[in-house]
């Protein structure tokens, strides 16, 4: 079993503060573009719904993995892809099938508008976590 490190809470805990407010500002920029249309300002509220659930899981999904052996890092990353890309994917082939409402109010676009930005904080703050693994390699002997 490997010890974690207390930075990795710390970072965890601060990755899922900034997506959220990634997440956040995305909204009101919208929300406020949508003027006093009551069908747009709901299918703001569904794609960000879904794009926050769907970052927050994939942020998760890969910090669990960090630093652990191979396979299960591999099995994270695949994890943490799934989690961000199925429930986005799921949404817009319902909003797709729908007629007038939310599709016409424009979630698909909101969908892809929301999902792109928190996509780009994910892999901002994945860089700056640095590397997950074991500085050793993962060798248990000593040169």
């Amino acid at each position: 079993m490997t010890v974690r490190p207390a930075k990795d809470g710390l970072m965890t805990v601060v990755g899922a503060a900034t997506l959220m407010a990634v997440l956040a500002v995305a909204t009101g920029i919208a929300w406020v573009s949508a003027g006093d249309d009551p069908l747009r300002r709901r299918a703001i509220l569904f794609a960000a719904s879904i794009t926050g659930c769907a970052a927050l899981s994939g942020w998760m999904f890969s910090r669990i993995s960090r630093g652990r052996d191979a396979a299960t890092a591999i099995a994270g990353g695949l994890g943490a892809s799934l989690a961000r890309l199925a429930p986005m994917l799921a949404a817009l082939a319902w909003v797709s099938t729908q007629e007038g409402g939310l599709r016409a109010a424009g979630a698909a676009g909101l969908l892809v508008a929301f999902y792109l930005p928190l996509l780009a904080a994910d892999i901002l703050l994945t860089i700056l976590a640095g590397p997950g693994g074991r500085r050793n390699g993962g060798a248990d002997t000593v040169n």
